[in-house]
């Protein structure tokens, strides 16, 4: 059975939740959403001797993307991956990613097309992707050992905004009804502010009535 660690650090300018995961046995790791700088998280994969495999992005938002970059210098090695529904959202960023001056061009390749329903190991540690379009067309969440990297699909007390490109309140409903069908134990951990769990999000997030529950 893998044993494995997961840290966080609030990066960028937007205060993104970055993830970092890894198996102690075998030393891989994965980096969700780099969002700035991760000093904390860069100190942990050197202090621990880690190979960082993976560069998870549950969604292409500027926000969710912005220190990608210097990583992929950092760690030439590991492999960005996102949904291919993604490439449309990072090729219309909007009125902040310009502000804050995000160049999608300086992303470089896509290297694994990530999918519904698709594993992806770390070591002995299987993480399941989970589509849950709706805040973007090609938004994933990312489910392993009871915890799930929600993006900004789920939020503790709230659900991701829809009012952007490829937004729609309905098919992000039905992704989150898709969420609430795991396990109540799961830790949620979103792309911004504070942890949660399925089954406080049933019954307390003001977004999801029992009616929107499909059993």
């Amino acid at each position: 059975m893998s044993e494995f660690v997961l840290e966080h650090e609030v990066s960028g300018p937007l205060h993104t939740n970055c993830y970092l995961l890894y198996d102690k046995k075998s030393k891989e790791a994965a980096l969700f959403d780099v969002g700035g700088k991760i000093k904390h998280l860069i100190s942990i994969i050197e202090d621990e001797n880690l190979k960082v495999k993976y560069l998870f992005c549950t969604h292409a938002h500027f926000d969710h993307m912005g220190g990608l970059k210097d990583i992929r210098e950092k760690y030439p090695e590991a492999l960005l991956a996102f949904h291919k529904n993604e490439l449309f959202v990072l090729e219309n960023q909007g009125f902040f990613a310009r502000i804050f001056q995000f160049d999608s061009s300086l992303i470089d390749k896509l290297d694994v097309e990530v999918e519904d329903n698709q594993t992806l190991k770390l070591g002995d540690l299987e993480i399941k992707a989970i589509l849950s379009p709706g805040h973007t067309p090609g938004s994933i969440c990312y489910y392993f050992n009871d915890c799930l990297i929600s993006g900004d699909v789920l939020f503790r007390s709230g659900i991701g905004r829809t009012d952007l490109y490829g937004g729609s309140y309905e098919v992000l409903m039905n992704s989150i009804n898709k969420l609430m069908k795991l396990p109540n134990k799961t830790k949620v951990y979103p792309g911004h502010g504070d942890f949660t769990d399925i089954g406080t999000e049933k019954e307390e997030n003001p977004f999801i009535g029992s009616e929107d529950i499909l059993m």
